[in-house]
């Protein structure tokens, strides 16, 4: 007679094939993306390397220009901050670089999902290592084929680093609590709209810690940096088309959905800051009602949405915060979550492939204008769809 399979051998099972599933899934990714027919491999990565080294080097780190055979103008454009914590790419061979950069975003993507599979499901059962594997694994391979995350990998971007950031910004000590939201921001300025969440919902010691933290990076990045500091406090930030076009098909703003709808004018511009209001006061609310349910992480979530909705140019890695709703909702209790995760799911998969499109009609006009609106629907549901609000106290 076949001996019994206990659960602890299921658990092992189910967590070994699921992260051999994602191992192939990355493997398979990165042959595809690495092909020489390929679209390439993490251009805004060298953009960061060429312009740091250019700017270490005493030249003006905002004068330094990317070229490339079908991508022209473009340079760096955060905060001096940002130059100096990603200046260790300036002495490693490009090759090098680029590797060390994607393992990077694989591990921290790990992280951030096994965050929130702690998070969601340790206060409803005994929560394994192989159970936490095995979410984390299963979670990963869907992830990993929404438009955002391979964007984000596709191009070497800074985003996710960012996310990550703000997201375990709560997992840290309560005295130091708003460090990582202040250093994020010193280095990508969205992260500052958790400043206002930790007003309203009366965490001072979180907003002047934020504040402190974001002001003291931005002084030490002036006394080494002073001219790039003036250059970008005083020029560069103000000249929104270093970023990008408003309208192009890529920007999945709400503001680029109004541009393209409406023409990049003022009319966009006056409808986009009436929607702006009502969509910050709906995340605050969200965000909110989670803290006081003792959800951090859901409120996390609902305001990293909040800096995809109301920035004037969100370009589709900057989306990842809504790749991490969908992966929370999952791990809620009741259908509903979960016919919602997977809607959100389908919208941030179905993207037009990796193209500014001059001109949309039909399906194509669809699906591009689908994510840009996704946020509304993350907004509008909250970290827990369909939940009551949750028992002061709880578990996130």
């Amino acid at each position: 007679m076949a001996a019994e399979v206990t659960q602890r051998q299921q658990e092992w099972f189910r967590a070994i094939g699921l992260t051999s599933i994602a191992v192939v899934v990355a493997a398979l990714l990165l042959f595809a993306l690495t092909r020489p027919v390929g679209p390439g491999m993490l251009g805004d990565l060298e953009i960061y390397k060429g312009a740091i080294s250019y700017g270490l080097s005493g030249q003006p780190l905002y004068d330094w220009v990317y070229q490339h055979p079908t991508v022209h103008g473009l340079g760096f454009t955060y905060p001096p901050f940002a130059a100096l914590v990603l200046a260790w790419l300036v002495p490693l061979d490009l090759l090098a670089a680029k590797i060390i950069w994607t393992l990077l975003t694989f591990v921290v993507t790990l992280a951030c999902l096994h965050l929130l599979v702690r998070t969601a499901l340790s206060s409803t059962s005994a929560l394994s290592i192989m159970r936490q594997v095995a979410w984390t694994a299963g979670l990963a391979a869907p992830v990993m084929f929404t438009y955002p995350f391979l964007h984000n990998l596709v191009v070497g971007q800074v985003s996710l680093f960012v996310i990550a950031l703000a997201l375990f910004d709560h997992q840290l000590p309560r005295r130091w609590q708003g460090t990582l939201i202040g250093l994020a921001a010193a280095i990508k300025l969205t992260p500052l709209v958790f400043v206002p969440y930790f007003l309203i919902t009366r965490q001072w010691r979180q907003a002047a810690v934020a504040t402190g933290t974001f002001a003291g990076a931005s002084l030490i990045a002036f006394a080494i940096l002073p001219q790039a500091s003036i250059a970008y406090w005083t020029d560069k930030l103000w000249q929104t088309g270093r970023v990008g076009r408003t309208d192009s098909t890529v920007n999945k703003s709400l503001l680029g959905f109004l541009a393209r709808l409406l023409g990049d004018g003022t009319t966009a511009k006056g409808v986009w800051l009436v929607l702006a209001v009502l969509v910050t006061a709906l995340a605050f609310w969200q965000a909110w009602r989670s803290h006081r349910g003792g959800d951090a992480l859901g409120a996390a979530l609902m305001v990293g949405s909040l800096s995809v909705a109301v920035s004037p140019i969100s370009w589709p890695h900057h989306q990842l915060w809504l790749v991490l709703v969908a992966c929370w909702w999952v791990l809620q209790r009741g259908v509903w979550s979960k016919v919602l995760a997977a809607v959100l799911f389908a919208i941030l998969m179905i993207y037009p492939a990796f193209d500014d499109y001059t001109q949309t009609a039909g399906l194509l006009a669809v699906l591009v204008e689908l994510p840009a609106l996704a946020v509304l629907l993350v907004l509008g549901a909250g970290a827990r769809p369909f939940a009551a609000a949750a028992v002061d106290g709880a578990d996130g």
